[in-house]
């Protein structure tokens, strides 16, 4: 299924909008981070619908920080820099966020299932079944183009009315323009031939490009 951006538009745009207490500028990225981490996790490859990630992020041991903190980390340091830009959002303030979602993306593993169709096409000699080997992501995405997309999320006039539903959909569309732009390399062995007389199998990588 894709990713679970209206989910994702209600929990920070209301989040945004509440006026219960006063918001740091660490909980709302912590908010944004968090809201992002678990919209994802249902994104899947264009190519081969229901391929999704196994595991977001990097998380090398139970007491690393969570796979989104470095996001997190970077939204925080936008919003300081954009607060000290006396409220006037510029390009390069997106840099480390657009970044470190980037690197985010690199560090993720993928389901080896579905397999790739086009090795499902060639794996002919044992009942057209592949076997996997390797499933990485090695194209992180446009970072200049999630920084565009950042900037005009934060580029609008004062609000009389509440603000937040308008922001985490503008937030949103930057999303899902990146991860259009994410690649990877599904590799698999396959065994040509005919299932009574296969050939030699042999490791087949298949490139894609783009997740939803």
């Amino acid at each position: 299924m894709p990713a679970l951006w209206p989910t994702f538009i209600p929990a920070v745009g209301n989040y945004l909008n509440s006026t219960s207490s006063k918001k740091t500028h660490d909980e709302i990225a912590e908010k944004i981070a968090s809201e992002y981490h678990k919209a994802v996790k249902t994104a899947n490859t264009l190519v081969h619908p229901g391929n999704m990630p196994l595991v977001l992020g990097y998380m090398p041991s139970p007491s690393a920080p969570k796979p989104y903190t470095p996001i997190k980390n970077a939204i925080k340091k936008t919003l300081d820099d954009i607060k000290k830009s006396e409220g006037r959002p510029k390009l390069n303030h997106f840099s480390d966020w657009a970044q470190t979602t980037s690197t985010y993306w690199l560090q993720t593993k993928m389901s080896p299932t579905p397999f790739h169709p086009i090795n499902i096409g060639l794996s002919t000699g044992t009942v057209g079944i592949p076997a996997p080997i390797t499933h990485i992501i090695n194209n992180g995405g446009v970072v200049p183009g999630l920084k565009a997309g950042l900037l005009k999320a934060f580029t609008h006039a004062p609000q009389k009315i509440p603000y937040g539903i308008p922001f985490a959909t503008k937030l949103v569309n930057a999303f899902t323009i990146h991860l259009t732009t994410i690649g990877g390399l599904h590799t698999e062995l396959v065994t040509p031939g005919t299932p009574i007389t296969p050939l030699p199998p042999f490791p087949s990588p298949q490139p894609w490009v783009g997740l939803v």
